[in-house]
């Protein structure tokens, strides 16, 4: 059996690693400072010089005003007659403003000042935040202040970032267990782990067990390994890993069109195998935020990982998913496509309530009766690291009822 192993966010809990609320909490309250142009660091700005040139509390303002913007207008979209007047339904398939939506929106903001925004909706929209962050913005006139803005949502990209970087940069501790049992097992002949993920605590649990997988990276080289796409053909292992969203320690260094995986700690003192220094082209990791991903899947590694993806799905029928949030559009696309090709495809949800999740998609939600009625999806009512094997291939080994 050759078998796709989906994982979310939800995977990681266990662990201790953050919520989305967690992070946006960090975002917005913990200590961090402006080192110097687009780099932001832990802890708080000792320099009374600097202090007064950082950036960190203005960012910080803007970020609440946007928040309150989204807010504001997610429970104003969807208008529809009631009696004589008119009632908004909300956006139906989105929750509170996560960092994902200020991200996205921040850049947006950031692309606009370039000249790169190809939607007519921004300028109203700098127009309108512009109004209510006059408080936090710098310049005597609208197009100073405009300015302003898309330089502090630049800046503000790249503190999300640095902070999801150090958030996500935890230990794995427990949760995993049933992800070695599927590594293991003889009856799984070809385990594909496809995680949208930016942690490693798939690749230290691995590791540690001493379980062998293949992730799309070559032999180390320094303080660094190279990707490198061939390796999957070339490397026989029973074990494949594709991080869809990228990781926490990917880099991209000057003078390669190629990623690394970071070995050690610190992308400013990283070597090659010659012990050429390399130069971080960020300094941050290189992972994919906001809500507008999907523009950046056909570009660099990117590319080659979604290519990865849809091989395992036109030659696999079976997905065991966990964790995930039904959160991505074009991933949604891809399943839903999937599913219709072949009436044997199947996913099964490892949730506590997975019919909750039908509630954050709208794909989800269009199909959701009619795949249960006819077994593609599958639910087994628990989370991914309180499920047992056995249990497991209870579900995997049922065939999918011919209609």
């Amino acid at each position: 059996m050759k078998l796709i192993l989906f994982l979310g966010a939800g995977v990681s809990v266990p662990s201790g690693l953050p919520t989305a609320a967690d992070l946006m909490d960090k975002i917005m309250h913990g200590a961090y400072h402006q080192e110097s142009s687009h780099i932001y660091a832990p802890g708080s700005n000792t320099d009374p010089a600097l202090r007064a040139t950082d950036l960190t509390p203005r960012i910080r303002k803007l970020l609440k005003v946007i928040m309150a913007h989204d807010l504001r207008d997610i429970g104003r979209v969807g208008y529809h007659r009631v009696g004589d007047g008119f009632k908004s339904s909300g956006a139906i398939y989105r929750g509170k403003t996560t960092y994902e939506d200020v991200f996205f929106l921040c850049q947006q903001v950031s692309l606009w000042n370039i000249g790169l925004s190809d939607n007519s909706l921004t300028t109203p929209f700098m127009e309108a935040i512009e109004r209510k962050a006059r408080h936090c913005l710098v310049g005597r006139t609208i197009k100073g202040r405009m300015w302003d803005l898309a330089m502090l949502g630049s800046q503000a990209c790249d503190l999300i970032e640095t902070v999801i970087a150090d958030m996500l940069r935890g230990r794995y501790l427990t949760g995993l267990d049933l992800l070695l049992e599927l590594a293991t097992t003889p009856q799984i002949e070809q385990l594909n782990i496809v995680t949208l993920n930016h942690d490693t605590l798939v690749e230290q649990f691995l590791s540690v067990h001493g379980v062998e997988f293949v992730n799309g990276f070559g032999p180390p080289d320094g303080d660094v390994r190279w990707s490198d796409d061939k390796v999957f053909d070339v490397t026989k292992t029973r074990v494949q890993l594709l991080k869809l969203h990228g990781s926490v320690d990917w880099y991209r260094f000057s003078g390669s069109p190629k990623t690394a995986i970071l070995l050690g700690n610190n992308p400013y003192t990283a070597r090659d195998g010659t012990g050429k220094p390399l130069t971080p082209i960020f300094g941050r990791p290189s992972f994919l935020s906001g809500i507008n991903k999907v523009t950046s899947y056909q570009r660099g590694i990117y590319a080659d990982v979604h290519f990865r993806f849809h091989q395992l799905l036109r030659t696999s029928d079976q997905i065991v998913m966990s964790g995930y949030g039904w959160g991505d559009t074009a991933i949604n696309f891809q399943l839903d496509k999937w599913l219709e090709e072949c009436e044997r495809n199947r996913i099964i949800l490892l949730y506590k309530m997975p019919e909750k999740l039908a509630d954050r998609s709208l794909i989800l939600e269009s199909c959701w009766d009619s795949y249960v009625k006819s077994g593609q999806l599958a639910c087994i009512n628990e989370y991914f690291q309180n499920v047992s094997l056995r249990e497991l291939q209870v579900v995997l080994e049922a065939s999918v009822p011919k209609t």
